[in-house]
């Protein structure tokens, strides 16, 4: 793996009072998240469309910002592996892709799923959708995941990337994106209340619009986007996944002058730049 540094666009980067007022707060503990992107065929020509939720304003974290369905891992979610909700011998392959113990992968494929479910009303990994009134019941907390799939195929969901917020933030996550297809028979809808927008966009045009000041993008996204830009159609893209072994990219600040700006190793863009 190269070592290389690559700049982020100057838009990720701050003033340094800023830089130095965040610097001020005490640092943020490190959570465990796990994020979905939702992928299909572009519905014109060759290439993929992927499914992107716009952040509500009032949200603590990430406000306005265009994202794909994703969280902060719960407690119910690192009990997969023990209740079952994962087999063991899926939690063992994910364990390797991720880098981490059975019960740390399980516990992402579980928070993957859950909220998947819970922002988009799409089920990955699991039997046909469930009753109505499920998802508000899940979203609740007044059923758990396990009474609803049972048990996840955790092959539905592929390794793409694994972000890291660099240290010093008020608030850390380190991140699995895993990338999946959706269900027959099933169709995202951004029904959530932590967003005011949903739908599906072409990975260039959700980049040609964030460079025109009409989408908010996190570094993230951003990169996750500009790897997906390339992609030719979403089974290409899927079996590309499959085994993939995600390198962490953790930010780091690069001060010049006045502003701040962020560099990223380059294999954040999953090739040597």
């Amino acid at each position: 793996m190269t070592t290389d540094l690559v700049d982020l666009p100057p838009r990720f980067g701050m003033d340094r009072p800023a830089f130095d007022k965040i610097g001020s707060r005490p640092a943020g503990e490190l959570r465990l998240a796990a994020s979905v992107v939702l992928v299909r065929d572009a519905a014109a020509g060759p290439g993929v469309e992927v499914f992107l939720l716009e952040r509500a304003a009032e949200m603590a974290f990430a406000a306005g910002m265009s994202v794909f369905p994703g969280g902060g891992l719960d407690a119910a979610d690192r009990e997969a592996l023990a209740e079952g909700l994962v087999d063991a011998d899926a939690a063992e392959d994910a364990a390797r892709s991720w880098d981490t113990a059975p019960d740390a992968a399980a516990a992402l494929i579980a928070c993957a799923v859950r909220e998947t479910y819970e922002e988009t009303g799409v089920l990955l990994g699991g039997a046909a959708p469930p009753a109505a009134g499920t998802r508000e019941r899940l979203v609740a907390r007044e059923t758990g995941l396990r009474d609803v799939v049972g048990h996840v195929e955790a092959a539905a969901l592929r390794p793409w990337a694994r972000w890291v917020t660099p240290e010093g933030m008020p608030r850390r996550y380190d991140t699995a994106f895993f990338v999946a297809g959706v269900p027959d028979g099933q169709e995202p809808d951004g029904a959530t209340t932590e967003a005011v927008g949903a739908g599906w966009c072409a990975p260039a045009q959700a980049l040609h619009e964030w460079e025109d000041g009409v989408r908010a993008l996190m570094p993230p996204t951003w990169a996750v986007l500009s790897e997906l830009a390339a992609a030719d159609s979403a089974a290409g893209l899927l079996d590309a996944a499959a085994g993939r072994r995600p390198e962490p990219v953790t930010p780091s600040f690069r001060p010049d002058g006045e502003r701040v700006g962020l560099v990223v190793p380059s294999h954040a863009f999953g090739v040597d730049r």
